[in-house]
C-alpha cells in the first residue's frame, strides 16, 4: 500500500467558531483524551467525552447521525477529528492547529523531528528522498525530494506523525491493534458486513450473506467498487445489478455523449485540475496529462484525484475526453491554502509559456480554499489573490467557494439520464441542499469514477450519491467542449452562455444543458 486514502475524508471540513470542546473554560484536551479508551470506545463514548461533533464526514459527503456510513470522521473544531470504521475508533486526529494536545508528555503540533525522535526512539530504517510507503518504524525523510516533508509512525507507541519543514503538522493517535485494523492498507481488505442501509459506503465490503432483496432496495444509493462482493445478483432486478449501475453511471448524461458522437469532445483544448495526487496511468486518462506537478503531497494516489480527473477527461466517464490536462497535486488535508495558491500560480506560469491557441482555458478545483465555510484555516487570503492572477491571465477558475464559485449540485434520473427536466437539485439524501440563487446546478449523482490506490491496479467506483466535487470537473469539461467549437469566446462570456442556455427547473433553478450550451456557443460572437 503506497498511499492513505483517509486524507480524502478530512479535506473539506467545515470550520465553526471554536466554542465547543476547546474553549478556555473547558477541561484540558489532554484530560479529555485520557478519558477515552480508544480500543473499546464507541461513538457514544466519543460524544460523552468531547461533545457532539460539528458534523460527520467521509470524503466530500456529510452525513446525518441517524444514517452514518461504515467509514467516517467525526469532525470537531480546529483540526480535531475522530476516524471511525465499522463502529470502532481507529484514530484521534490533530491536524494543523496546536490545540494543546501533547503526546507522551512532549510531542505536539509544531514539535521538531529531533524532538520526536528523542521521545519515540530512532527508526529501524530511514528512507531519504524516496516515496512514502507508510511502513511502521520507518522514517520517510524529505519525501520524494521535498525538503522537510516527513512521515514517521510507531504502531507500538500508538502514534503517526506528518511533518512539513521538519515540524509536526499532523498527529494521529492510533488504537493498539492499528497495524492489523487501522491502516489505510486494511481499507482495501474485503470485510463482511451484517447489514446495509441507504447511502452506505460498501467499497471493499462483502455483502454476500445479505438478503438480495434488501440489497436491491438500496443498491442505487450505495457507494461501491469492483471489489465489493454481492449477494446473488441473478435475482436482483434489471437496472439494479451492480455491474449495470456502474457502467450506466459512466455516462455524464444530459446529452453529453450525443455531443461526443458529433466530434465535440474538448479536442485541442487545454484544461487544469488542482486536487489530491494520482497515478497517471489509469486507462481513463493515461496519455492525457500534459504535465503533472506536486506542491507538497506525501502520497502517490488518493480516492479523490483519479475521480475528478476521470470526470473531466476520462475516456468513459469524462465530459471532455479529448482535452489535455495540466494536473497539480496539492495536500488539501493540511488545510493550508498556500498549497492551493502555489498550485494555481504554477498553472498560471505554465499558461504563460503556452503559445496562442494552446492556452489553458479552465481550472477545476473541487475544494473551497477560502471564504465562509472553508475548511482551510491557514492563509485563506492567498486563494483569492491567486484566482485574480489566473483570471487576469485569461483562465476561468471553477471552485467550491461560496463567494467565487457558481456551481451547485443536482442528480440525474438514472432511468433517463439525458432528460434535463428530470434533474433534481441537491443530493438524493438531501434534496435542495446546497441550492442557492445564482448558481448553476450540475450533475453529481449517480456517477462512476476512476479508482486507483496502487500501481497497476485499475478500478472504478460507483457513487449513488456524489458531492459538489463531482460537479466541478463535469462543468469544466462542458466548458472545454464550448471552447473547442468557438475558441474565440472569452471566459466571462462563456460563463454567461452556461446560464443563458440552462434549463429552468420547477422552482426556478438553473440546470446545465450541454446541447443547448453548445448550440449557443456556436452562434455566439466574441
Amino acid at each position: 500500500m503506497k498511499t492513505l486514502i483517509f486524507f480524502a475524508a478530512v479535506c473539506t471540513l467545515v470550520l465553526f467558531p471554536c466554542t465547543l470542546i476547546f474553549s478556555q473554560s473547558e477541561p484540558d484536551i489532554n484530560a479529555k483524551v485520557s478519558q477515552l479508551k480508544i480500543d473499546s470506545a464507541t461513538l457514544n463514548d466519543v460524544i460523552r467525552v468531547f461533545g457532539e461533533p460539528t458534523e460527520y464526514r467521509w470524503g466530500q459527503k456529510t452525513y446525518q447521525k441517524s444514517a452514518l456510513p461504515s467509514v467516517y470522521v467525526a469532525i470537531y473544531p480546529r483540526g480535531f477529528g475522530v476516524f471511525i470504521r465499522d463502529g470502532k475508533i481507529v484514530e484521534l486526529r490533530f491536524e494543523g492547529v496546536d490545540i494543546g494536545y501533547v503526546f507522551a508528555g512532549k510531542i505536539r503540533i509544531g514539535s521538531s523531528l529531533d524532538e520526536v525522535l528523542n521521545v519515540l526512539g530512532q527508526p529501524t530504517n530511514t528512507v531519504t528522498g524516496g516515496k512514502n510507503e507508510f511502513q511502521d518504524n520507518v522514517l520517510y525523510k524529505d519525501v520524494e525530494g521535498r525538503k522537510g516533508f516527513c512521515y514517521y509512525g510507531r504502531n507500538n507507541k500508538g502514534v503517526r506523525l506528518f511533518f512539513a519543514d521538519y515540524k509536526v503538522t499532523a498527529l494521529y493517535v492510533t488504537r493498539s491493534d492499528f497495524d492489523a485494523g487501522g491502516r489505510g492498507r486494511s481499507f482495501q481488505t474485503v470485510t463482511p458486513v451484517s447489514s446495509v442501509k441507504e447511502f452506505d459506503d460498501v467499497r471493499f465490503k462483502d455483502l454476500s450473506k445479505l438478503n438480495p432483496s434488501a440489497v436491491a432496495a438500496v443498491i442505487r444509493t450505495l457507494t461501491f467498487n469492483k471489489k465489493t462482493i454481492w449477494s446473488d445478483t441473478n435475482i436482483i432486478l434489471p437496472g439494479r445489478k451492480p455491474g449495470e449501475l456502474l457502467e450506466n453511471a459512466m455516462n455524464p448524461g444530459l446529452g453529453v455523449r450525443k455531443l461526443h458522437a458529433e466530434g465535440i469532445t474538448g479536442k485541442g483544448v487545454n484544461v487544469a485540475i488542482i486536487d489530491q495526487p494520482l497515478y497517471q496511468d489509469h486507462p481513463e486518462f493515461a496519455g492525457k496529462i500534459a504535465s503533472y506537478h506536486d506542491v507538497g503531497c506525501q502520497s502517490e494516489s488518493s480516492m479523490h484525484g483519479p475521480a475528478v480527473a476521470s470526470l473531466l477527461v476520462g475516456t468513459n466517464c469524462g465530459t471532455a475526453p479529448d482535452a489535455k490536462l495540466y494536473y497539480v497535486a496539492a495536500p488539501s488535508w493540511t488545510k493550508d491554502t498556500s498549497f492551493q495558491a502555489k498550485a494555481l500560480d504554477w498553472i498560471t506560469e505554465q499558461n504563460a509559456k503556452l503559445p496562442a491557441g494552446q492556452k489553458i482555458r479552465v481550472v477545476s478545483v473541487s475544494a473551497a480554499p477560502s471564504g465562509q465555510g472553508s475548511p482551510f484555516d491557514k492563509n485563506p487570503q492567498m486563494w483569492d489573490a491567486a484566482c485574480s492572477r489566473a483570471e487576469s491571465a485569461g483562465m476561468l477558475v471553477v471552485d467550491c467557494t461560496n463567494h467565487h464559485g457558481f456551481i451547485g449540485s443536482c442528480w440525474l434520473n438514472a432511468a433517463a439520464p439525458d432528460d434535463v427536466t428530470l434533474c433534481k437539485p441537491g443530493f438524493p439524501s438531501q434534496p435542495n441542499r446546497g441550492f442557492r440563487p445564482g448558481v448553476l446546478l450540475v450533475p453529481a449523482s449517480p456517477r462512476t469514477t476512476a479508482e486507483q490506490y496502487n500501481q497497476n491496479e485499475f478500478s472504478y467506483q460507483y457513487c449513488g450519491e456524489g458531492g459538489l466535487s463531482w460537479s466541478i470537473p463535469y462543468v469544466a469539461g462542458v466548458l472545454a467542449m464550448g471552447w473547442q467549437v468557438n475558441p474565440e469566446i472569452e471566459p466571462g462570456q462563456m460563463k454567461e452562455l452556461l446560464f443563458k442556455s440552462a434549463a429552468t427547473g420547477q422552482n426556478g433553478e438553473k440546470i446545465i444543458n450541454p446541447p443547448q450550451f453548445i448550440a449557443m456557443v456556436k452562434m455566439a460572437k466574441p
